[in-house]
């Protein structure tokens, strides 16, 4: 029952009158926090901070390679046929839908399948997808683990730490279940029941899931690598600003992050979730209110960008066919 609810929430959420409506409802609350904050405030630190961008850009950039390797890392010795050049178009594409989509991901992993099945074959491709979905819990709930103790120790038993790490349990929790339960629940003989056109991809689906180990370190540690560049890119933010630089500010930075990407799931590029979120952490986190909002917008600027570069691969960037097999 209420899985069939969280299906039709999602459903609805996809619906375009609806992703419109949301979409517009986060850019009016960017320009309401704009407004009350002052614009010729925020437009000094946004050209202060302009010259950081390319940086951020190429922290980003790395941040997405690391996922894509641990989706190979995924295919097992399947993940060696697949082209390095399909794989980043891959990428590409899949960030731009996990953008432009509320909780965008999943279809995102389903895009990227579909565009690598035809070298690791639908079932390894599918059960990587799904199982993916599990490998990013755990990475954001091992990295809020780590975000909240940080936060402790900075600002003392406040609401920011309380959310991180309530964010951090319930992810980790979600994302371990979703792993031990990827083997055993036979996914694909329910779904060749009911299509019957789907039998043979759904034992090979079961047969990938089976297979796979229970626990992917590699995945995880790519994962995990991932994060550990977005706590840099944030070090980049907060100094772009003029805040304290350390470990510990961008830890709590990184932190409040994936709590707003939570949050913010249903919301496209969580556009204006980010941003309030930011705003009442400002006095949390001793960042001016101005800052804080400037660390958000360069953030999405930086991720628009690279949706926009997702967008157009497809236009540009046909896919290889794969290589004939050897006689």
């Amino acid at each position: 029952m209420i899985g069939r609810v969280i299906a039709r929430v999602i459903a609805i959420a996809r619906w375009t009158p609806v992703r419109i409506a949301v979409a517009l409802c986060g850019a009016a609350a960017v320009a309401l926090i704009l407004r009350s904050l002052g614009w010729s405030q925020v437009h000094d630190k946004v050209s202060r901070a302009a010259g950081y961008l390319p940086v951020v850009l190429a922290l980003d950039g790395i941040v997405l390679a690391c996922s894509m390797l641990a989706l190979r890392s995924l295919y097992g010795a399947a993940g060696r046929d697949v082209p390095v050049s399909q794989l980043v178009r891959a990428g590409l594409v899949g960030y731009a839908v996990n953008g432009l989509l509320p909780a965008g991901r999943a279809v995102a992993e389903v895009t990227r399948a579909s565009l690598l099945s035809r070298w690791v074959g639908s079932g390894t491709a599918a059960a990587a997808a799904a199982r993916m979905q599990a490998v990013v819990l755990v990475a954001h709930g091992t990295m809020s683990v780590v975000a909240t103790i940080a936060a402790v120790l900075a600002v003392g038993w406040t609401w920011l730490p309380l959310a991180i790490g309530l964010q951090a349990i319930l992810t980790l929790a979600i994302g371990v279940f979703l792993l031990a339960m990827a083997g055993r629940v036979r996914i694909g003989a329910w779904l060749g029941r009911r299509v019957s056109r789907a039998r043979v991809f759904g034992s090979e689906l079961d047969a990938a899931l089976a297979s796979a180990p229970a626990i992917p370190t590699g995945a995880i540690a790519w994962e995990l690598a991932g994060r550990c560049v977005e706590v840099v890119q944030k070090a980049v933010l907060i100094a772009c600003i003029g805040g304290v630089v350390g470990v510990s500010p961008a830890l709590c930075v990184e932190g409040l992050h994936l709590v707003g990407a939570a949050i913010g799931d249903l919301v496209p590029a969580q556009l204006g979730v980010q941003e309030g979120n930011f705003t009442l952490a400002s006095a949390v986190l001793g960042l001016p209110a101005g800052g804080a909002v400037v660390i958000a917008l360069l953030a999405h600027v930086s991720q628009l960008a690279w949706v926009l570069v997702g967008t157009i691969v497809p236009l540009i960037w046909r896919a290889e066919p794969p290589a004939p097999a050897s006689p």
